[in-house]
């Protein structure tokens, strides 16, 4: 009986080490995908504008369960598993909602992208600085130019008050040589002008990177079930054999 709760003790520590590294690699997702993405989602008002965070939050909880699961685990302390287990399967509960809100928006994304991308663009050409520096920086990261490509801005009435049809915004070229550092603008005629729209890679972008997230979140939540199940039964064989105090 004793070597049964041996090995089950170790399996839980090794399971929750396993998991303080999740909770930190989750954290770093989250951060990297905020610096990263961080423009993209701010062109909707979805639901993917918070997956950086709530990919960050997971992590803290993930991170702090995997300590408080070990502290239980070393000192056998029944009362810890309980509230350990009990937490996890709240953050198991929370993971579940996540995966389905993130499916039924997921299913809405080129619609909400495209949205708000006709917002960014009209904010663009009549100067509001937030929509350009936002605009600048999808086209650069994403190689891209406007909704549907160049024509966004050669076609566009506001733009044409103060350019010529046959110009667009800097970052919609990839020469930088080739750039209008004053009036912020780039020929069509560069070799390297970005002639796919924005609407195509941003939703792509989101979809490749809601998918994984839910790919992820879904192992997560196959590893923790076996977590709920060890702390279960660490707590019966502490409790036959009476459990320590704090």
């Amino acid at each position: 009986m004793g070597c049964k709760k041996n090995i089950i003790k170790l399996l839980l520590v090794v399971f929750n080490v396993i998991a303080v590294i999740i909770g930190l690699a989750l954290l770093g997702i989250g951060a990297y995908s905020k610096y990263e993405y961080g423009d993209v989602l701010a062109i909707t008002d979805s639901a993917f504008t918070s997956i950086p965070a709530m990919l960050m939050i997971i992590g803290v909880l993930v991170f702090i369960l995997g300590f408080l699961g070990c502290f239980g685990s070393f000192r056998e302390n029944r009362v810890v598993l309980i509230v350990y287990t009990i937490l996890l399967v709240l953050v198991l509960m929370g993971e579940v909602v996540a995966i389905i809100i993130s499916m039924i928006y997921k299913g809405k994304i080129e619609e909400s992208v495209e949205d708000g991308l006709e917002l960014k663009v009209e904010g663009y050409v009549t100067g509001i600085a937030d929509d350009i520096e936002i605009m600048d920086k999808i086209q650069d990261t994403l190689q891209c130019c406007g909704i549907h490509g160049p024509e966004t801005y050669t076609n566009n009435t506001e733009w044409l008050k103060n350019h010529s049809n046959v110009t667009v915004p800097a970052s919609c070229c990839g020469s930088v040589t080739e750039r209008d550092p004053i009036r912020r603008t780039c020929k069509t005629s560069n070799d390297l002008l970005y002639n796919e729209g924005c609407l195509d890679l941003t939703t792509h972008t989101l979809k490749d990177n809601t998918g994984l997230i839910i790919g992820i979140t879904m192992g997560f939540i196959v590893i923790q079930i076996i977590g709920v199940c060890l702390g279960c039964v660490f707590c019966q064989r502490i409790a036959r054999d009476g459990y320590k105090e704090v």
